[in-house]
């Protein structure tokens, strides 16, 4: 009678573990099908980018004009003249407000904004279910003219898509390379580089983002926090006058989130 106790226990054991090593497979599965879309999706879009060698001097600000030419991508190219076709882009998805593009990384994505901050957590390009979600920005955020603050949104997926490659910010040595402190943001009615002034992590109910400030002076103290929270120092000159794009992505757990703060250069 003992025996016969215990074996039915065991059958029990067995049966429960093969129901989690079932599910456990069922949502890597559904992972793996995730980020399998979005990197069909993703490389069919990159057709709607271009970028060229030879750029026109003029529009380029001194900042960037006196830089430009040590500033390269991963094929050698200058990041100064990067296009993106919007009527295209917004014949896929209307929600399309921008382009994100980082040079010598895999984040090169069309941003999206809806009316709410969740719905692109769990939604695609093509406004399919998808766990991978999408780049996407404040539902706050206005871009006909841009906020003091425009924050861009997106999952750290461990698999490199997404906004992962943000956490290669956390190593100093890496943000110390001249080629990664820039940022293309590309609006359907500007063209801007983004100058890397502050990268740090901080736990996510320490996290305050406003889109609008109530004053310069708030502003200005706002800055210089991100300065003095950010992990290297940049050495990058920002004032109250520039506009900021924020960049943030979980540190793949609930604790934690990446921040980088850049000020928007205008190129044309």
């Amino acid at each position: 009678m003992k025996k016969r106790k215990i074996n039915y226990f065991i059958l029990i054991f067995r049966i429960i573990s093969i129901i989690i090593i079932a599910v456990c497979l069922y949502v890597l599965y559904e992972w793996h099908l995730d980020n399998k879309a979005n990197n069909t999706l993703k490389d069919d879009l990159e057709d709607l980018v271009s970028t060229q060698v030879d750029i026109t001097k003029e529009n380029i600000p001194p900042v960037i004009e006196a830089k430009f030419n040590n500033i390269r991508d991963e094929n050698n190219t200058t990041i100064a003249d990067f296009n993106v076709d919007f009527e295209e882009l917004s014949k896929m998805n209307s929600d399309s407000v921008a382009w994100i593009r980082i040079p010598n990384t895999n984040i090169s994505y069309p941003i999206l904004q809806a009316k709410d901050n969740d719905y692109y957590l769990t939604h695609n390009i093509k406004k399919e279910k998808n766990g991978a979600g999408w780049i996407f920005a404040d539902y706050r955020n206005n871009f006909e003219t841009l906020d003091k603050n425009t924050i861009i949104y997106g999952h750290n997926r461990r698999n490199g898509t997404m906004f992962s490659n943000l956490k290669s910010y956390l190593d100093t040595s890496y943000c110390s390379d001249e080629n990664h402190k820039y940022i293309n943001f590309n609006t359907k009615n500007k063209k801007y580089i983004a100058e890397i002034f502050s990268v740090y992590k901080i736990t996510s109910n320490k996290v305050t983002l406003p889109a609008q400030f109530e004053n310069t002076d708030e502003l200005s103290q706002t800055i210089d926090a991100w300065k003095t929270s950010s992990i290297y120092d940049f050495q990058s000159d920002i004032s109250t006058n520039d506009n900021i794009l924020t960049l943030y992505t979980c540190d793949n757990n609930t604790t934690y989130r990446i921040l980088i703060h850049a000020k928007l250069i205008p190129i044309e």
